[in-house]
């Protein structure tokens, strides 16, 4: 199923552009190569009535040019066909010789393996983000998950932002974030969430109804460029909408009237290294019907849980005595190593799998 937000991605390129590759161009001429070898043997095992080995072996010294004399003396029609074969064989061998060496030594070949590279590294990946549009708002979360050690992929539909991220280093595909075989390549069967930041509401609408298509257990937050558009992004299949403008005049607000609360979470944000962060965790059915109190999580893993979510209603500071059921929202913060005790303890059989420092190139 396919949703594109751009009728021009899709399209084959045109022969000459895929000529032109470095893969297909080595090929060309590996294909020429061979034929002449085949065509010459062919032409002087009729002509000469010769056997194989004494065929190619005139066909190759006579297209390498060495030099050396006649396998056998040749008839008329062997001398005709020996012109024809270095006249065109020659100067096709040369070209096929050039053309090597231009390939081998080419910045295209150099961006072609450095892809290669990097789809495999994201195919490796597994449990991480993917980022649609690379912006100002989407290098924002790029910062922040690469400063929390977790790994992603950016999906990013104009090239010259795309050399942006190859010049970085940072993992992306090239291609329209809404179809289909772009967020496979992402990786977005094995994916934990999807944030689609693209600077239209019809583009991220398109994106998450494919990526929801795709993985209807993906967590997808979304930029709502118009407040409108909110409740039709959730329609579309979004877990969160965000919108920049209300978000940003909120947290003005609350750092005018609590600074010291917004500075603190700002310094979350900003502890490169540290891999403290905020995290939600599902209860599984180990911990239905059992007190709060009773699981001291933070003596057994460390985490501090801040709040937790029962049936859409949220509990800051839980009391001892609050019941937790199956499918709480538990959030707490904590490092990565204490966070995954926190998920050892809500399901011990299916624990949540907390999204791992950023994975490393393959070899």
């Amino acid at each position: 199923m396919r949703f594109s937000s751009n009728p021009k991605h899709g399209k084959l390129r045109s022969l000459p552009s895929r000529l032109l590759a470095p893969n297909n161009r080595l090929r060309l001429a590996a294909t020429l190569f061979v034929s002449l070898v085949i065509i010459g043997t062919a032409g002087y095992h009729f002509i000469q009535n010769w056997d194989f080995l004494d065929s190619i072996f005139m066909t190759v010294i006579t297209l390498s040019g060495v030099g050396f004399g006649e396998v056998h003396d040749l008839s008329r029609a062997g001398m005709v066909f020996t012109i024809f074969v270095i006249t065109i064989g020659v100067g096709t061998v040369g070209w096929a010789l050039v053309t090597v060496f231009e390939v081998l030594t080419s910045e295209q070949l150099m961006r072609e393996n450095e892809k290669a590279k990097t789809l495999k590294l994201i195919k490796s990946m597994n449990n991480h983000f993917i980022i649609c549009g690379f912006g100002r708002i989407g290098r924002s979360i790029t910062e922040g998950l690469s400063n929390n050690d977790y790994s992603f992929v950016i999906i990013e539909s104009d090239p010259a932002r795309a050399e942006e991220l190859r010049l970085e280093g940072l993992p992306y595909v090239l291609g329209d974030a809404a179809s289909d075989e772009v967020l496979e390549k992402a990786g977005i069967k094995k994916a934990k969430a999807l944030i689609t930041v693209a600077p239209s509401d019809a583009i991220n609408t398109f994106i998450i109804l494919s990526a929801r298509w795709l993985n209807p257990a993906l967590k997808i937050v979304a930029r709502a460029v118009n407040p409108d558009s909110v409740p039709k992004l959730y329609r579309a299949g979004a877990s969160k909408v965000i919108s920049p403008h209300i978000l940003g005049g909120w947290w003005m607000a609350a750092t005018a009237i609590n600074p010291a609360a917004t500075d603190f979470i700002e310094g979350l944000r900003l502890a490169e290294g540290s891999h403290v962060t905020l995290y939600e965790f599902t209860a599984g059915p180990a911990i239905n019907g059992r007190y709060f109190g009773q699981m001291r999580f933070k003596e057994k893993t460390g985490a501090l849980v801040v709040a937790v979510r029962i049936k859409d209603q949220f509990i800051a500071n839980p009391s001892d005595d609050l019941v937790l059921i199956t499918g709480t929202a538990i959030i707490a913060i904590g490092n990565t190593r204490e966070l995954k005790k926190m998920a050892e303890m809500l399901d011990p059989d299916a624990p949540e799998e907390v999204a791992e420092p950023m994975a490393t190139e393959p070899t």
